[in-house]
């Protein structure tokens, strides 16, 4: 039985400067794009506990406590994929690389000034500039390649 559906979650993590925790991506979707830590949510898991889930077994971060901040809706090889987006501010954690075969490693890095985002992950760093406002939907209207 599939136990994933096109639900996944990501996690924003901010440390204190205000930088992103983002990591290359190898062997699978976006391969080659930077994304933040996130994946598929188990069937019948709670949305709030896929995010600290992913986290911690991308990352090694453990965090208690998440803010959701919003869905974006992305096209990901002729299926919709959903994410909701949540953030964790002000970490002083330690990132590692727990899951090496995923991930080229994790690197801090300015919002301003990252490149080579993955799309629907690039979306969900506008819900963070617009946080304070009501959470929002996003659609990302294309795939890439």
């Amino acid at each position: 039985m599939n136990t994933t559906r096109n639900i996944g979650v990501c996690v924003i993590v901010m440390n204190p400067s205000g930088k992103v925790l983002l990591g290359k991506r190898k062997n699978g979707y976006g391969a080659g794009y930077y994304g933040m830590p996130g994946g598929h949510v188990e069937l019948g898991e709670p949305l709030h506990a896929a995010a600290l889930r992913e986290l911690q077994e991308e990352t090694a971060v453990v965090a208690t406590q998440l803010e959701f901040l919003g869905v974006v809706r992305e096209n990901q090889r002729n299926i919709d994929f959903i994410h909701f987006i949540y953030v964790l501010r002000n970490s002083s954690s330690t990132p590692q690389l727990a899951e090496p075969d995923k991930c080229e490693g994790w690197e801090w890095k300015n919002l301003d000034k990252a490149e080579n985002i993955l799309p629907g992950h690039q979306r969900a760093f506008e819900l963070l500039r617009r946080s304070g406002e009501a959470p929002a939907v996003i659609d990302v209207p294309k795939e890439i390649a």
